[in-house]
């Protein structure tokens, strides 16, 4: 519709009214203007953004032209511009490309992951727990291609798991990093989008240690229970040993790796070796052991103690019955002997 002009009197005064047509909504626009020059430009202007953009908005159907009205209008409604709106999704795309040189599916990657991690000394039993990790995220996208899968993905499936603390979504997240290390090393993708994700905030551990006479009162009721008399060398090697106690009865990762037992003992020279398959983090370590230390260390062997202990928690239960003791405190040997050091 070409715009028309014409003379009027608004308000007592003689004014120039554009007719420009109805807009998206229907509704008619009837600029009006002071002189006629004025009437003039705006005309020009309103034919310059016609043929600029009349041709393509002409060549909308009806629904397409609705479409656009309505996200137009969802845009204002959020307090937004159509242009703001299009400069964040290219920032976003930006931030969030890949660059694949031979694009992989997530599958592959896990078991590309598993292949080096093996090669690499990782135990079986190891990797196929991450493993299983990996393909509870991966379930309904194990053939999508690893650098399609954004950050906001992984971020909403760890923010979905209940029942993981601060400590394992921290594990958990590195080891989610170092699968996408590994896709970054094929090439098969260039973001690490772990990198992307908030950093989980963990509250520092309270160190805490049993006062001197809380120990006695252990070792006492460890030798006064015909029960827990059984499990005393865990105890006196954590007490006395400087031994963590998963080192002492949580056996080692690799099933084909003999734990930690009485071989790994020699009394006559006062010493304990710490094997790297037993150690935490792998802190290979000879301990050497105070007289009090083997002298406690030997009557525990003289009453048939187990090494790698059995039914310890139990025993070390029977124990603190006895002395109503409330809480056993996680490393709360290994923390009193830290200190004596």
């Amino acid at each position: 519709m070409e715009a028309t002009k014409r003379k009027i009197v608004k308000h007592g005064n003689e004014r120039w009214e554009i007719d420009l047509g109805p807009d998206e909504a229907g509704v008619r626009r009837r600029p009006c203007f002071v002189t006629e020059q004025e009437a003039d430009d705006a005309i020009t202007k309103h034919q310059v953004e016609v043929a600029k953009f009349g041709t393509w908005w002409a060549g909308l159907s009806p629904i397409k032209r609705q479409e656009a009205a309505i996200v137009i209008k969802q845009i204002e409604a959020a307090g937004l511009t159509l242009i703001r709106v299009w400069s964040e999704h290219q920032t976003w795309k930006k931030e969030n490309a890949q660059t694949a040189v031979t694009p992989k599916p997530y599958e592959d990657a896990v078991t590309e992951w598993q292949r080096r991690k093996l090669a690499a000394g990782k135990s079986q039993r190891y990797t196929d727990e991450v493993c299983d990790l990996f393909k509870k995220f991966g379930a309904g996208r194990m053939r999508q291609n690893i650098h399609e899968i954004l950050a906001d993905d992984l971020e909403q499936w760890i923010d979905a798991q209940k029942t993981w603390g601060p400590s394992s979504k921290n594990t958990n997240i590195l080891r989610f990093s170092s699968l996408w290390a590994v896709a970054i090393a094929k090439g098969w993708c260039s973001l690490n989008i772990t990198k992307r994700l908030e950093p989980v905030k963990r509250d520092k551990p309270r160190v805490e240690i049993y006062p001197n006479q809380t120990v006695i009162n252990i070792l006492a009721a460890m030798l006064e229970s015909t029960t827990a008399r059984a499990s005393l060398a865990p105890v006196v090697i954590g007490l006395f040993g400087c031994m963590r106690p998963e080192e002492i009865s949580v056996p080692p990762e690799d099933p084909k790796d003999v734990p930690f037992n009485w071989n790994d003992i020699d009394l006559e020279h006062g010493r304990i070796t710490v094997r790297p398959e037993v150690a935490k983090n792998g802190d290979q370590r000879t301990i050497r052991l105070q007289p009090n230390a083997i002298e406690w260390i030997r009557l525990a062997k003289k009453l048939e103690n187990p090494l790698p202990p059995v039914n310890e928690r139990r025993d070390v239960d029977a124990a603190c019955e006895l002395i109503d003791l409330q809480s056993w405190i996680r490393d709360g040997l290994f923390q009193n002997n830290l200190q004596r050091c």
